[in-house]
């Protein structure tokens, strides 16, 4: 009876201990609508329409789940392509900025595909939360994002992203 006792003290200790460290998280999604202001490319010269480079996207985030849930707020990214025809991979580094002054800053890695009909590329793939201030201050978390240009990239590639996925301490 004193085992039964003592491994019972034993197991509430350990959770009283462990469990305050133990943070759920919570759903996170948002739609980022953007505006490509200013962007360069290189043609790689090994297969015709090869071109790799750089764009900076500013826009706007509106929050729908989440610390900033309802919320509109800042996007600055930027975004490094390797892309065939329209087509490849990219990595950007964005960081939000809400009205209280909290940052997120995400990192996104994705795929540029055509759409059907040739509108514009789609975009798709994983974004993870790499932290933040304010209320976003050591938060951690990943999702993942589709979304889609909307105009050339020649008239300044507007364009959109809707991401889901959790956040947490």
């Amino acid at each position: 009876m004193k085992r039964w006792g003592l491994f019972l003290v034993m197991l509430l200790s350990v959770s009283f201990v462990l469990l305050p460290g133990v943070s759920a998280a919570d759903e996170v999604a948002y739609r980022a609508v953007y505006h490509q202001q200013k962007g360069e490319t290189i043609e790689v010269g090994d297969v015709p329409g090869h071109v790799v480079g750089f764009s900076d996207t500013p826009g706007i985030i509106f929050m729908t789940k989440g610390p900033a849930r309802g919320e509109i707020g800042t996007r600055k990214a930027t975004t490094y392509f390797d892309i065939v025809n329209g087509k490849g991979p990219f990595t950007s580094y964005l960081v939000y900025t809400f009205p209280d002054g909290s940052t997120m800053h995400t990192k996104a890695i994705g795929t540029f595909t055509t759409v059907e009909g040739g509108k514009g590329p789609a975009l798709e793939g994983t974004v993870e939360v790499t932290g933040g201030t304010g209320k976003f201050a050591g938060m951690k978390g990943k999702g993942t994002f589709k979304g889609e240009r909307v105009g050339p990239r020649e008239t300044g590639g507007d364009g959109y992203v809707d991401v889901t996925g959790t956040i947490g301490k």
